[in-house]
């Protein structure tokens, strides 16, 4: 099954890769915790239209981990 990642996920992809997984992975995982769609021609465009809010949340909450860790770093 052909997906689109709407979150990078480990060991699998990037925000915005259209990669092949097992439909029980899909189904179980990566589709009901918002981290992939199905890539059918709507949802392509969809996302595309979505790409740069996706990319600016990612960076956002990775922004957020890298101060969180590099307080813990100096407190200690």
């Amino acid at each position: 099954m052909d997906i689109i990642l709407l979150r990078k996920v480990a060991n699998l992809g990037q925000i915005g890769d259209r990669v092949k997984v097992k439909s029980g992975y899909r189904a179980e995982f990566l589709v009901p915790t918002g981290r992939a769609t199905m890539a059918t021609a709507a949802n392509i465009a969809k996302f595309e239209a979505q790409r740069h809010e996706l990319e600016a949340r990612a960076n956002h909450d990775l922004g957020a981990a890298q101060a969180r860790a590099l307080k813990f770093e100096t407190s200690s």
